[in-house]
């Protein structure tokens, strides 16, 4: 077993749970409840959510399955290039919106979990 990718699974799951708990209350109750949103650019908002919790899932068995076939270079590099492009996306956004790092917090998941998708690459 690649232990690095297996906690990789392990912190995109909880990447997962967050979005999907904490996430939902904090962004998903707020735009549904916008008064001032048009309903189609609302739900088409919703929908992106749903496809971003099936995303982090799917990452997160990605992981899991690469852990236990260590031999599978492929799949641990198309999963790690997921989490790459989001923390890349998310610290490019902080940088040029002059964002504040904490309210727009998905970094501190992606980055451990990219970091440990590299480190299980190089380890087999």
């Amino acid at each position: 077993m690649n232990w690095f990718l297996f906690a990789a699974a392990v912190i995109s799951l909880i990447t997962f749970l967050a979005h999907l708990f904490w996430g939902g209350r904090e962004v998903v109750i707020p735009l549904l409840d916008a008064s001032d949103l048009q309903e189609i650019p609302k739900l088409t908002m919703y929908y992106c959510w749903h496809i971003v919790t099936i995303a982090l899932l799917f990452l997160t068995c990605t992981y899991a399955w690469a852990a236990l076939l260590p031999t599978n270079i492929p799949l641990a590099l198309a999963a790690t290039s997921i989490p790459a492009a989001c923390a890349l996306l998310n610290v490019g956004l902080i940088t040029l919106r002059r964002l504040k790092p904490l309210d727009y917090p998905q970094w501190v998941f992606f980055i451990p979990i990219t970091l440990l998708g590299f480190l299980g690459l190089f380890s087999t």
